[in-house]
């Protein structure tokens, strides 16, 4: 990156990666916009330390246990009953 062009370009896109992320990540980014934030990581630490810790926050949500199973109905009534006990809320 020894242009002036070049350093603009690095700037508007380092703006323009922590936007788009997510939608990177969530394959949502049109093939022209993946290349180009791929290019940035290439050139970007930061950026790269960012996409990180976002695979990392996403990895730990989906190893999180889902709800138990269970009667969505009998679970809130269950909910109700524990607020009307002593001492709750």
């Amino acid at each position: 990156m020894s242009s002036f062009t070049d350093r603009m370009r690095f700037q508007r896109d380092h703006r323009w990666t922590p936007r788009h992320a997510s939608e990177y990540l969530d394959g949502e980014l049109s093939s022209r916009a993946r290349l180009r934030l791929e290019r940035h990581l290439g050139e970007c630490e930061q950026c790269r330390r960012l996409l990180a810790g976002l695979r990392a926050v996403l990895s730990g949500l989906h190893h999180l246990a889902g709800p138990p199973p269970g009667d969505p109905q009998a679970i809130a009534a269950a909910v109700r009953r524990r607020l009307d006990e002593p001492g709750a809320g």
